[in-house]
């Protein structure tokens, strides 16, 4: 009898856990009914976008210092010791001021020498004119042969040319005394001292280094693509910052790149006449990207093709608008194109950009 009531109690248990087994797996089957049907969200892609035009063009900035219009060293053609200079960096000079003075003895001495040697000379000349004189007189009274007279003649023309070399001389040495003597060609500032005074320079040794004020000049390196494009004489726009101003010049020089070295042009860029105080102040040269109608585009809608060409796809057509790259920034890229940028430019590929995407998502 107990024992029966064991089994009993056994199966009473076994029931008691199959329904609840049976509820948790329709509580399970009520939960994923509710899943099931609530509604999946719908992600929504642009898929186009129309190309902005640039109103205000962006500019290439490159730097360089103003300097004179006739900037160069200046030297003198004889050596010794310069007595003074009279000058200072950044002096502003006139045509015809002396800047320093050499001293020079040997030049002195030279001088000295060359005009004791043309006095000689000369009174070799005066002793061979007297002598023609007097032969000729003779000869003519008979009293000596022709043959005196033809050799007082010869005496008096060697005389005559050495006269005329030592003054030749004479006038070379004092030029060269002259040369002791630096002199301004012209108004001017003065950049840069090389030499002081009791400094010994050697014959075409750099003393000054002079800048011409009349005109003034700035010369930039640029890169090739961008000094190809600007022309001689074409206007560009330089600003001066320090200063505040801007002004126009025009492009005069454009020199080659040296081998070996970085592929940058130097293009001279001569300013109107300014005040010689803007001599060494920072200049800055203006250059726009570009001179074609500028648009904007996003990363996504450029896109190349085989031959590494860019080009946009239009959203509308289908077809391939080529386009020039003129600079990456990080919102989106400028280009240009020969094709007016109006219709919509499309940002997925070519494969799925036929489809209806606004159905797709509908569905």
């Amino acid at each position: 009898m107990f024992f029966n009531k064991k089994v009993q109690i056994k199966h009473l248990c076994i029931s008691a856990i199959g329904l609840g087994l049976i509820g948790c797996d329709a509580s399970s089957a009520n939960t994923e009914q509710v899943v099931q049907i609530q509604p999946s969200s719908v992600i929504v892609f642009d898929h186009s976008e129309i190309a902005t035009p640039i109103k205000t063009m962006p500019e290439h900035h490159f730097f360089g210092r103003v300097q004179g219009g006739e900037s160069y060293n200046m030297a003198l053609f004889v050596d010794g010791r310069i007595e003074r200079v009279l000058v200072k960096e950044g002096q502003i000079v006139n045509s015809g001021d002396v800047l320093a003075t050499l001293y020079s003895p040997n030049l002195a001495q030279r001088v000295t020498s060359r005009e004791s040697s043309y006095e000689s000379a000369k009174a070799v000349l005066h002793q061979a004119k007297i002598q023609q004189q007097r032969s000729s007189e003779l000869v003519r009274k008979k009293l000596q042969p022709n043959a005196v007279l033809d050799d007082a003649q010869r005496a008096l023309k060697v005389a005559t040319q050495q006269v005329n070399n030592a003054l030749a001389q004479l006038e070379e040495a004092k030029n060269q005394q002259k040369e002791t003597q630096l002199v301004a060609p012209q108004a001017g500032v003065i950049g840069k001292l090389y030499s002081r005074s009791g400094d010994y320079i050697s014959a075409g040794e750099n003393i000054v280094r002079f800048e011409s004020s009349e005109t003034q000049k700035v010369v930039f390196s640029l890169p090739e693509r961008i000094a190809i494009s600007l022309p001689k004489t074409k206007n560009v726009q330089v600003s001066f910052p320090s200063i505040n101003t801007t002004t126009l010049g025009i492009v005069t020089e454009k020199s080659l790149p040296n081998l070996g070295q970085p592929a940058l042009f130097e293009v001279t860029v001569t300013l109107p006449k300014n005040s010689y105080e803007n001599l060494g102040i920072t200049a800055q040269l203006h250059v726009p990207i570009s001179n074609d109608r500028l648009y904007k585009v996003s990363h996504s809608a450029l896109r190349y093709d085989q031959s590494n060409r860019a080009y946009l796809l239009s959203a509308a057509e289908n077809n391939t608008l080529p386009v020039s790259v003129i600079a990456v920034e990080k919102d989106g890229v400028l280009i240009t194109s020969s094709y007016p940028l109006l219709q919509p430019i499309s940002r997925v590929s070519e494969i799925i950009n036929p489809l209806n995407l606004a159905a797709l998502d509908k569905r």
